[in-house]
């Protein structure tokens, strides 16, 4: 019997590129934990398309699993960031039609716990905003900043200083802002050699060709979703919450007057912004009480990591409940005390999640799926 263990990549999910370290540090967390406990596992990485539809996305983890050629009492444990958490939702709902040949009851009976790490089960309004034609301008520099500032640790002060402004400018700048939105992407597109700037633009052509996901990410449709994709009861969900510091006047004298600190916090606080907007009910009790332990109070509406609101993360069992960004959360948060494990900090938002906090999280999650193994 094997435990194989697949990471499934959200809405930024470029491990599609060879070296990029989107998954890297719990990769390494993981494997150390669990070898560390006498239980061996192997790891794989899911290579997914950002913004395809869920459908789409979850074909690729079907294909996946499946080409890892499972036995027949292999047990399969998913782990999901982000928009990733759904696919894996979407994988095990009973009798899901997923448009392949392929057996899709076999792959999800050998699953024992499907585990969501910043997922918008309920919906993410910052998704809104990225279907409208200056959203997707903006999500396709923000995509390439992303990897950039994982691949490099950093991103040159002038470009966050550009990007942060773009978030904030009036609608009816609308074509100024698309030329200069054009310009620092060819500013960042500079940070890879001509054989990586093909691959890089070839995957963000694919983000502009497929942009399905981001009308699904609404709140109205996710409402639609959850009536439909039912649990498997085999199986043991849990999920991973986070909710940045707000980003106030506290935050902006915490982190310093250091220009690329300050250009950071900026961009974090236009997404923090685009990604309040809705007030969430029916949010169970006992989620309500993980909230609290967690966070110390219970978040409102306008609570989120970044991308994702607070309240709309949990989902099954509430592994975690922590202060952490979006990014933070799968261990690029800055500073990091082991060497071996690269730590690329995404933003500056002052949420004060370090490797202590990171190595608690994943031995949380780790034993969660271990537990799932022998529960009934």
């Amino acid at each position: 019997m094997k435990r194989h263990i697949f990471l499934i990549p959200g809405f930024f999910g470029f491990t599609n590129l060879g070296d990029f370290t989107y998954w890297g540090p719990v990769r390494e967390r993981l494997q150390q934990i669990l070898d560390t406990s006498g239980l061996p596992s192997e790891i794989h990485y899911v290579k997914s398309l950002p913004t395809a539809s869920l459908r789409t996305r979850t074909r690729v983890l079907l294909d996946t699993i499946v080409s890892t050629r499972p036995a027949a009492d292999d047990i399969i444990h998913l782990v999901g960031h982000s928009t990733g958490g759904l696919d894996a939702r979407l994988l095990l709902t009973p009798a899901v039609d997923l448009k392949t040949r392929k057996n899709v009851e076999n792959i999800a009976r050998k699953v024992r716990s499907s585990i969501s790490v910043a997922t918008p089960h309920r919906g993410a309004p910052i998704a809104s905003f990225f279907s409208s034609l200056l959203g997707q301008r903006l999500l396709r520099l923000l995509s390439l900043a992303t990897m950039v500032a994982i691949r490099h640790g950093q991103m040159p002060l002038s470009a966050w200083t550009r990007m942060a402004g773009l978030f904030v400018l009036p609608p009816s700048l609308e074509r100024a802002t698309g030329s200069l939105a054009g310009q620092v992407y060819d500013q960042l597109l500079l940070n890879f050699d001509d054989v990586r700037q093909s691959q890089v633009e070839e995957l963000l052509a694919e983000l502009q060709r497929d942009q399905s996901l981001l009308t699904q990410l609404t709140v109205e449709s996710m409402d639609l979703f959850n009536a439909a994709a039912g649990d498997r009861h085999t199986v043991k969900y849990g999920s991973v919450v986070t909710r940045a510091r707000k980003p106030d006047l506290a935050t902006s004298r915490e982190i310093g007057l250091h220009p690329s600190a300050q250009a950071q916090l900026g961009l974090y606080y236009s997404l923090s912004k685009l990604s309040e907007g809705y007030e969430f009910s029916g949010i169970k009790k006992v989620h309500r009480a993980a909230l609290k332990s967690g966070l110390g109070e219970l978040p409102d509406g306008s609570a989120n990591d970044g991308i994702v609101p607070t309240l709309s993360q949990p989902w099954g069992q509430c592994i975690a409940v922590v202060q952490a960004d979006h990014l933070d959360i799968i261990g690029h948060h800055g500073r990091g005390t082991d060497d071996t494990i690269k730590h690329y900090d995404w933003l500056t938002t002052g949420s004060d999640f370090r490797e202590a906090e990171f190595d608690q999280v994943w031995e949380r999650v780790a034993k969660f799926m271990v537990a799932s193994e022998t529960s009934d």
